[in-house]
């Protein structure tokens, strides 16, 4: 037995993270049995285990542990700034046996205060300063030199340079929260970057989300929501003899004006090479001291969610002189991030890399991104040097060059960097089909691409806000494709934070940007006593409080985070309660208010983006559904009298629902796709009514040609409620259709992510509209999360969260001959596929696999006559443990390679 992949807080070995309900993480291979018998965790502060602080059988007591999710009691056993070693023992069913390596972990800063205090440059808050320090390490202390840590947190954006080596290999630092609660601080190892002898750490500073634009729309043109001041506080911990030497920011640090001459989200970033020269050895007029400023108004906290780092690199894949004279590099792929190049020009020559997604006409094009400038200007020093932004991101996949002489020879120097949280792919899908992969990975790049610290909207127009709706739309496809539970975490923690101030309604972004616009605007606080209630409370969008910690709650089995999270569910239903009991007569039913309704679907009326659905039906099922899981969670928890109030009022909402949108004949009032498919799937209709709910969903599609008109609401749920009600056959059809509207459509036409609309770009390839078009926008790829559960079958079970346990529940069609894929859950890796074999026409070979620990019930939605199931072994060598005499279906199966095959039949 090994033990392996050990996480905590579900990052290898992290240094810096929040303390708060600490999880620890493992997976077992190459075991002789199938699952845990006992095992044994020991955490220690030194890494021989010498100097134990937590041992799971300190009673001498053998134990079963959850390796998918483990949060031991270590609360007042641990503490910042120490460094932990943890290991894992386990034995299995036959008595085998395996021990873990060491993996290790790190809070923050000490408990107590900082030695450092808040600095601000003396100079106009307009330029860009570099804070500077410069410091002596003895021979003596190099030699006896234990431990270096720096903590660090720089408002905007910072980025520090230890002896001119940047440190880590984090970007965007500290990250996006609401500052006015909390802001997370990062802590760096910088042991290898001292020398004996004098030491320099420099400190530049950025606008960011903090000073610079941000926001939406008129929004998007307001600065300074959070402070109009660069502010820096950094600490170097120098650990010797079991003593401490530290170094922190006060008003010796120098301040000087950085190369840096613009920086923001939305705009880019210009930058003076020159200037570097003067870095070096500036002169006296240009070196000026420190002001101690006030602290921001939020905490400092330790990490909580993930750094944000690059990954993929892509070369240019064609170099294009447009008939307008324009160089534009092409990469290939829409990426977020920047170009990272050699810049090779005479000294004073500007050279400028502009951003966009789409070429129109041959031409360069970026006027979707509204008012965002979206470019890098560097003037060149002369000297050539690799050069890159250092504040900013864009969204991208074309750069057009001005400035610099591209060509044949040289495109090699240019790069595209793809930057985004810390987010290990854990699911993969391959089809038969290359457009369906074309399409799968397009979900997974508007996924990288908008999980930059938040999950945004979009990451190249003037917005990129963390639209709630668009969150919890994508959130299970998300978890699907990477590992996100920490990165969810830090979103539903500043989502707490604003509803605290809210009654317990959600913004429509997290951090609530908005309404910080209408106050910088002097607009009237929003009462909250009143229907109409501004940038918050709207169903769907607001449903991400209890809809996203559930669906972590179902992919990873992290009951401590669930009770974390429990606040932000509680407090959504209180609110929506409260709402409808003062303007909606306490009937049960969410009629009063701005909601966003079933967005830029296409059965609108004229042209409202608002949709043709009855918004108040679908704020009512939403406000059931968040009833129902606020309800679960209370359940998992162990608060009985809240799960018993929670779970009366969604059955009273539900049949109010029934009452007051179905007629005698059990029809719905409101006739469109999208209200058939969230009542069926969100289960309005008795289980005797479900067929005709699904005959008459059908029959509205075929009324369409058999196609789609759903929005945001509706598309998530669409598939999955044609295969609840018989009709997986045309959910394929809305899979593969490849005119508009369709998935595909948008891959015929060279999309290498997802798009805002359905008519993104028209069928000559044009844009449709410039307003409101972003050609990275994941809400439409959430149909990935039925190809995982539904096309390929692996769907998780909510009585065995954390993947303890999957239902294989594959809908094979004629039009695939064969579909595989597979799931790196937190249990282990689970795989299925399926094929058509050769000369037998419903002749169907299903295989899939099991982890350790792990368990596979077969639940197929199909006859298979005659099913054979055999094991697989290492090499291949089939054996029968079923002969088809008895239905396979809810078999269970442990550990293991099985293969099954057999007649498909209705």
């Amino acid at each position: 037995m090994r033990i392996v992949n050990l996480r905590t807080n579900h990052q290898k070995d992290p240094i810096g993270i929040d303390l708060k309900d600490i999880t620890f993480t493992w997976e077992v291979a190459e075991a002789v049995g199938s699952r845990q018998s006992s095992a044994r965790f020991l955490l220690s502060k030194d890494s021989g285990f010498s100097d134990l602080v937590f041992d799971s059988s300190a009673d001498g007591q053998k134990k079963m542990l959850c390796a998918a999710a483990y949060t031991p009691p270590l609360d007042g056993l641990i503490q910042a700034g120490q460094t932990y070693y943890w290991k894992v023992e386990e034995e299995d069913e036959t008595g085998d046996r395996g021990e873990s390596e060491p993996a290790c972990f790190e809070g923050g800063h000490p408990a107590g205060e900082w030695h450092a205090k808040w600095i601000t440059p003396p100079f106009s808050a307009e330029l860009h300063p570099i804070f500077r320090r410069t410091f002596t390490i003895t021979e003596d202390i190099i030699k006896r030199l234990e431990k270096a840590r720096l903590y660090i947190c720089g408002l905007g954006l910072y980025e520090a340079a230890i002896n001119g080596r940047k440190v880590g290999e984090d970007f965007l630092t500290p990250y996006c929260t609401d500052y006015r609660y909390w802001m997370e601080y990062q802590t760096y190892d910088v042991f290898s970057y001292l020398k004996e002898g004098e030491n320099r750490i420099d400190v530049m500073l950025g606008e960011g989300w903090y000073k610079g634009k941000f926001g939406y729309l008129n929004a998007g043109q307001l600065r300074d929501y959070y402070g109009d001041k660069f502010k820096l506080i950094a600490e170097i911990d120098l650990t010797v003899d079991s003593r401490h030497i530290y170094i922190g920011t006060d008003t010796d640090w120098q301040t000087l004006k950085s190369p840096v001459l613009l920086s923001g989200i939305y705009d880019g970033e210009d930058y003076d090479g020159r200037k570097e020269e003067d870095l070096k050895n500036p002169p006296e007029r240009v070196i000026t001291g420190s002001l101690i400023t006030k602290a921001p108004d939020g905490f400092l906290s330790a990490m909580v969610g993930l750094p944000v780092r690059h990954h993929e690199t892509f070369p240019v894949k064609e170099l294009i002189f447009t008939r307008t004279g324009e160089t534009i590099l092409d990469f290939g792929q829409e990426i977020s991030g920047f170009v990272s190049f050699l810049a090779d020009a005479p000294a004073d020559t500007r050279i400028t890399l502009e951003y966009g997604e789409v070429l129109q006409n041959g031409v360069f094009y970026r006027e979707n991104l509204r008012t965002a400038r979206a470019s890098y200007t560097y003037i060149s020093s002369g000297t050539k040097k690799r050069v890159q932004p250092k504040f900013t991101f864009f969204g991208f996949r074309y750069v057009k060059v001005t400035g610099m002489e591209v060509n044949e020879e040289n495109k090699g120097d240019f790069e595209a960097w793809a930057l985004y949280s810390e987010l290990p792919e854990t699911g993969q899908l391959e089809t038969s089909y290359d457009k369906l992969n074309r399409l799968i990975e397009n979900t997974r790049w508007s996924e990288k691409d908008n999980f930059v610290d938040i999950p945004t909207d979009c990451p190249q127009r003037d917005e990129r806000c963390g639209w709630t709706g668009d969150a919890q739309i994508f959130c299970s496809a998300a978890s699907y494709h990477m590992l996100t539970p920490s990165f969810f975490r830090k979103y539903l923690r500043d989502m707490d934070y604003e509803q605290r101030e809210k009654k317990g309604s959600v913004p429509y972004v997290v951090p609530d940007v908005l309404t910080l616009a209408r106050l910088k605007n002097a607009e009237p606080e929003i009462d909250h006593s009143l229907p109409e209630w501004g940038e918050d409370g709207a169903s769907v969008w607001g449903d991400a409080a209890t809809i996203i910690p559930w669906t972590m709650f179902v992919h990873y089995g992290n009951t401590a985070w669930l009770r974390e999270q429990y606040s932000n569910m509680k407090q959504w239903v209180e609110f929506i309660r409260e709402i409808e009991k003062k303007h909606c007569g306490s009937r049960r039913l969410w009629t009063c208010g701005f909601h966003f309704g079933d967005w830029v679907s296409l059965d609108a009326e004229g042209d409202s983006r608002e949709g043709g659905t009855d918004k108040y039906f679908l704020a009512s099922i939403f406000y059931m559904n968040s009833a129902e899981l606020t309800a679960k969670a209370a359940g998992i928890l162990g608060y009985a009298e809240d799960q018993e109030t929670y779970r009366t009022l969604a059955r009273e909402i539900r049949d109010a629902i029934r009452k007051e949108y179905l007629t005698p004949e059990k029809t719905l009032t409101c006739d469109t796709q999208t209200s058939y498919v969230v009542a069926i799937h969100f289960g309005i209709f008795e289980k005797e009514e479900m067929k005709a709910a699904g005959d008459h969903l059908s029959a509205l599609l075929k009324k369409n040609n058999d196609h789609l008109l759903t929005g945001f609401v509706g598309t998530p749920y669409l598939c999955f409620a044609l295969c609840e009600t018989g009709h997986a056959d045309q959910a394929y059809t809305l899979l593969l259709n490849e005119d508009y509207p369709s998935w595909l459509y948008e891959v015929n036409l060279g999309a290498t992510t997802i798009w805002e609309r359905w008519n993104s770009l028209l069928e000559d390839g044009t844009i449709s509209s410039t307003g409101m078009n972003s050609l990275n926008h994941y809400a439409y790829g959430s149909v990935v999360e039925w190809m995982y559960s539904r096309m390929c079958g692996l769907t998780l079970c909510e009585e065995k969260p954390g993947s303890g346990k999957v239902l294989l529940k594959p809908y094979p069609d004629k039009r695939l001959s064969y579909v595989n894929g597979s799931i790196h859950t937190v249990s282990g890796v689970y795989e299925a596929g399926w094929k058509w074999l050769e000369n037998h026409e419903d002749h169907l070979e299903i295989s899939f696999s099991v982890p350790f620990d792990g368990v596979v019930e077969i639940d197929l939605p199909f006859a298979i006559e005659g099913a054979v199931v055999k094991s697989v072994d290492e090499k291949g060598k089939e054996s029968i443990l079923s002969d088809g005499v008895v239905s396979v279906n809810h078999q269970i199966f442990r550990k293991g390679r099985y293969v099954m095959r057999g007649s498909v039949r209705e």
